[in-house]
């Protein structure tokens, strides 16, 4: 018989999380003093994938990263350097294509001083990368066949990438400070997004803007502060895909290695000025609809058909919540005790795993602390790294098989000592995690004619048919088509609500 299938196509988003990345640096990091520096008290790296060069099986993901360090001369002075070193690696996966859509991020960072000679500091640093793929997955199906064939039809809703666009801008900020300051020692931000609206052709961001910044002042006898503030940002973004019904994924990153600062003064006002640049990608997704065959047979050959299977990522609301940190930890007796707290620096949530399990979405970590503090008994400024664990949850409605892409901020930061040793910090994370749901679906993608079916040697068939049977099944069974069995017994449904005795005429051919 002549085959008179046709096919179409359409797309399904699809993403995955790649294999986790460790790249490992070495930086030599010249201090900036012509004084012999004793002691480094801080040290902390954070930086940004810059690009990601999607190819056949693999990736190159490029970036930068931001070595900052504290340090303490022989004289008693306070100052700081700051290192910016580019980085690039790697990442093979069969799933990535040119066509694929690879975005990475630092998810955490590690950095330790391995020695201190003649003001060269050299610094291991360890940086974590967090790699998605999203293609949009091309599916081929049945989609119109002869008048010998009856099909069964459902339909079937998916969701597909439209389009994506990255856009940079930079936020100012204006810290008000009560005494004159000599030198900005080190400056960190991060952003928090509460928000996102979709509008026809553009998105709208509602996000806040976490920055500290740690600072020598300007007298006789310099002081180590710190300063914390927290911004409310909104931001417009052009998205020509956008519509009101978009669903969306967003990616909202500082860029940390341009953020600058500088310090002003004017009419006795005293202000530390900083410049940070933002850079946000927003995924648009669109939920569309198609007419699968779900069932087929012919009246008049065999067939044999072949099916194909397909994964689709379905956005979903992202999980948004706050929870209080409270910990403790005791100083060693070879650390100097605490006798005046100067500044708490470089706080960052480090999350070593999240799960989400009957009904709960929890994370646990560490967050990890620089604090800078005096003592009495050597009469010098020192510093020590605390680490608190944690363990948090929230109530989820999000079952199966899902996938998560994590940001948390830590903020309001507290910290008090006792009895010079016993630290205790009290720290508010936010976190945000963007959720897409895995469900499976499945499709006929070919469909071959056989031999003919074999013709009928009576012209009437009774057939006993049970309670529950569907009409489909029957005819499908007797390779008739379900509208001949209705004309021919108009007393039954679809589905059977008795055992029936159904005549089937067939005529001649």
């Amino acid at each position: 018989m002549t085959n008179n299938n046709s096919y179409d196509k359409f797309n399904v988003a699809c993403k995955r999380r790649l294999k986790d990345l460790d790249v490992a640096l070495e930086c030599s990091v010249n201090l900036d003093t012509t004084e012999s520096v004793s002691k480094i008290l801080a040290v902390n790296v954070e930086g940004n994938c810059t690009q990601v060069e999607a190819l056949t099986g693999e990736a190159n993901v490029n970036g930068n990263i931001l070595v900052s360090l504290v340090y303490l001369t022989e004289q008693g002075l306070v100052g700081n350097s700051v290192y910016s070193s580019p980085f690039s690696t790697k990442i093979s996966d069969s799933c990535i294509s040119p066509t694929s859509k690879i975005y990475s991020k630092i998810a955490s960072t590690d950095a330790k001083v391995q020695s201190l000679n003649n003001n060269t500091a050299k610094v291991d640093c360890l940086i974590k990368l967090n790699t998605f793929c999203l293609n949009n997955e091309e599916i081929s199906y049945l989609n119109g066949v002869s008048s010998d064939v009856c099909t069964m039809e459902e339909q079937t809703t998916f969701e597909t990438l439209t389009g994506s666009t990255n856009s940079k801008w930079i936020e100012n900020v204006e810290i008000n400070i009560k005494e004159p300051v000599r030198q900005i020692l080190s400056s960190s931000c991060d952003v928090y997004v509460k928000d996102v609206t979709s509008a026809d052709a553009f998105v709208s961001i509602s996000c806040e803007l976490v920055s500290k910044v740690m600072y020598l002042t300007d007298e006789e006898t310099p002081q180590i502060k710190s300063v914390y503030t927290k911004s409310d940002v909104k931001q417009e973004v052009e998205c020509k895909e956008a519509t009101k019904e978009s669903k969306l994924e967003i990616d909202l990153n500082v860029f940390k290695c341009d953020v600058k600062n500088t310090i002003t003064e004017k009419e006795n006002e005293i202000k530390i000025n900083l410049e940070i640049p933002l850079d946000v990608c927003v995924r648009i997704f669109e939920t569309k609809s198609v007419n699968l065959i779900t069932d087929l047979y012919s009246v008049e050959s065999l067939t044999e058909t072949t099916s194909a299977s397909y994964e689709n990522s379905v956005v979903c609301e992202p999980i948004c919540f706050e929870k209080k940190i409270e910990g403790s930890l005791t100083l060693t007796e070879e650390e100097p005790r605490i006798d005046k707290l100067l500044a708490v620096n470089y706080s960052k949530a480090i999350v070593t795993n999240e799960y989400i399990d009957d009904g709960e979405y929890s994370l646990s970590g560490v967050i990890t602390s620089n604090l800078i503090y005096f003592n009495d008994e050597d009469n010098n400024v020192n510093s020590v790294d605390v680490e608190v664990p944690f363990v948090v949850s929230t109530k989820t409605d999000y079952e199966g098989e899902v996938l998560t892409d994590l940001s948390v901020v830590v903020e309001d930061v507290d910290v008090m000592v006792k009895k010079g040793r016993d630290v205790y910090v009290d720290a508010l994370i936010k976190v945000r995690t963007n959720v897409c749901k895995k469900e499976q679906g499945a499709v006929i993608s070919e469909l071959v004619f056989e031999d003919s079916v074999p013709q009928k040697d009576c012209a009437i068939e009774i057939y006993f048919a049970k309670t529950g049977e569907r009409i489909w099944d029957i005819a499908k069974k007797l390779f008739v088509k379900p509208e001949e069995i209705y004309s021919q017994n108009p007393q039954i449904n679809e589905v059977l609500e008795q055992d029936e005795k159904l005549a089937i005429y067939y005529q001649k051919k």
